[in-house]
């Protein structure tokens, strides 16, 4: 019999909600926390609801919703998952530190490079943890979510040995939800070649295409496949060791995506910032470390800072 574990879930957007819904319509305890105060109210009425590759609607506790991180405390969660934007993390992690319990173990749901390191600055290294993460969906409307694609499995690890134990059980017990997770000793590998495989969302954000148009056009096609070789040099020289073929493989992999938009786009279209620092950013920052060039990167990382910029008023 699987243990029910009473879970925290911090971003309750296509992330954080996929997961969630699994956790909650397999029996555990799961407290949802969101600022969106519309779509949190429809899912404290309604429930939440999967649409698309899941097809299935289930109801928390009222007392489970919070709006704001401050009411986690004394919920006593006994893992907390983080799924909102990276470029948040600064900003929350000094407030989760003071709700939660001492033991609870953080799990970074995010994209993006060293998240899981970022949060060990917070709290001890064996309570910090990381999923990479190979479903993607949209919120279509308050309380429901679009289940786009998942290319199982997710990957789970740790920073520490000491946690490896309960992250383990955690990856089973996600697992046994349906959606297909296991516990690697090899986290940075699986997170380097997703990193990797989305550094080209600049491309379809700076294009306003899916990511199967931008595969699609041969002149697109051409520069993600410049961005994702430099990537690939820039983690062989921190010691990442892919496959030889694994850039043919990685563009293989983004040719089946389909019409999917990146989050990236939403974000740059919503004028919040996004996560280019975490991604292609990282790559330029690693590159320069280990000397080897990245121009294609850096290219794209200074476009998207371009789009960031807040919009001229001209009353």
């Amino acid at each position: 019999m699987v243990k029910k574990y009473k879970f925290g879930i911090i971003g309750v957007g296509p992330t954080g909600g996929i997961l969630a819904a699994h956790l909650a319509k397999a029996g555990h305890n799961v407290v949802l926390v969101d600022i969106n105060k519309n779509h949190m109210d429809k899912i404290k009425k309604k429930g939440l609801t999967l649409t698309n590759l899941k097809q299935f609607k289930v109801k928390f506790p009222k007392e489970n919703i919070c709006y704001s991180i401050d009411e986690l405390e004394n919920k006593e969660v006994d893992t907390l998952f983080i799924a909102v934007k990276a470029y948040y993390l600064n900003e929350i992690l000094p407030k989760i530190k003071k709700v939660m319990e001492p033991k609870t173990t953080l799990i970074s749901l995010q994209n993006g490079f060293d998240t899981e390191e970022l949060i060990a600055e917070y709290v001890e290294k064996e309570n910090a943890a990381r999923i990479v993460v190979n479903y993607a969906g949209n919120i279509i409307d308050n309380g429901i979510i679009r289940m786009s694609f998942f290319n199982p499995p997710n990957y789970l690890g740790v920073i520490s040995s000491e946690a490896e134990d309960k992250a383990k059980h955690i990856a089973e017990i996600i697992n046994s939800t349906g959606l297909e997770t296991i516990f690697t000793p090899e986290i940075k590998k699986f997170e380097w070649t997703k990193c990797i495989l989305n550094t080209i969302s600049p491309v379809c954000v700076t294009t306003r295409t899916t990511m199967k148009q931008t595969m699609e056009f041969t002149e697109t096609r051409e520069i993600c496949r410049e961005i994702l070789r430099e990537g690939i040099e820039v983690a062989r020289a921190r010691g990442i060791n892919f496959d030889s073929d694994f850039l043919n493989k990685g563009m293989s992999y983004l040719d089946k995506a389909g019409h999917h938009r990146v989050s990236m786009e939403a974000d740059i279209n919503a004028g919040h910032p996004s996560e280019i620092g975490f991604l292609n950013g990282k790559i330029v920052e690693y590159g320069e470390i280990e000397g080897i060039p990245t121009p294609y990167n850096k290219i794209f990382v200074s476009l998207i800072r371009g789009c960031e910029l807040p919009p001229i008023n001209h009353d």
